[in-house]
């Protein structure tokens, strides 16, 4: 649990400062702002530094030090602050299927709040375009973010499936989960093999991203991307680890130690 003071200062960072009681409307606007003020990245990893995820060291990073993280810290420190605002929430882990030509790892944080008997899936911690509001965990049920829609399949195998339809494209699934509940130390594991694992991608190039109310920014490798409306409406080549630190610190309000490399 986060202490008062912790609360304070998180829900500070991401200008919620009204949005404290539990209810839907609240857990729609914690998410939406999240995604909105803390990036998604991986410099870390990329540097050889190992990564904590006890809610202190979190907290100490993100909100105290302008960083952000992947999926486990963002989506872990993100249940510790629901936790302690009073939310019933449950952790479960899932698989991306964003390359259908095999089964992926375990290797995503999934959270999922209880609110007057409905489930919502909440997520600040995947590093494209992904729901912006929590989504209420029924099957074949449409809903929008006003940027895509989603609905959620089952699957006797990935059990609750998300899939999503970007304008102008087709629905696609991405990702999967089944409802055995995890605790925090479950997350541990795969996170070390983003770290560490020579195959892991975690570990050898920028992997950044935030959002804006309508689109997408995103840093792969040397390339900074904007994505609206499911397309990439412009592109810039990172020359170099100058370069990329002022478009750590301008567009993702990211302040990385002065000792980080960014190209590799």
């Amino acid at each position: 649990m986060l202490s008062e003071q912790q609360i304070w200062e998180y829900i500070k960072k991401i200008n919620c400062e009204s949005n404290t009681e539990c209810s839907l409307s609240n857990l729609r606007m914690l998410q939406y702002r999240h995604l909105l003020t803390i990036p998604y990245e991986n410099l870390d990893p990329m540097n050889g530094v190992a990564l904590s995820l006890s809610p202190d060291d979190l907290f100490e990073k993100i909100i105290l030090n302008s960083r952000g993280g992947y999926c486990f810290e963002l989506q872990g420190l993100f249940y510790y602050l629901l936790q302690s605002l009073g939310y019933q929430v449950t952790q479960y882990a899932g698989r991306f299927m964003n390359e259908p030509w095999h089964v992926q790892m375990r290797r995503h944080r999934i959270l999922v709040a209880n609110i007057a008997g409905n489930r919502y899936v909440c997520d600040v911690g995947v590093r494209s375009e992904s729901p912006r509001y929590p989504l209420i965990l029924e099957e074949d049920t449409v809903q929008t973010d006003g940027i895509c829609e989603y609905r959620y399949e089952k699957d006797s195998f990935y059990g609750w499936i998300l899939m999503q339809k970007q304008p102008n494209k087709e629905w696609k699934p991405m990702l999967g989960f089944t409802e055995e509940p995890q605790i925090d130390e479950d997350f541990i594991m795969p996170s070390f093999y983003c770290e560490k694992h020579p195959d892991s991608t975690f570990n050898k190039f920028m992997k950044i991203s935030i959002f804006t109310d309508d689109t997408n920014l995103n840093i792969i490798g040397n390339e900074f991307r904007v994505f609206k409306n499911g397309r990439i409406i412009s592109r810039h080549t990172i020359e170099n680890d100058r370069a990329a630190r002022e478009y750590l610190s301008e567009k993702f309000g990211i302040k990385a130690p002065g000792s980080y490399r960014f190209i590799k």
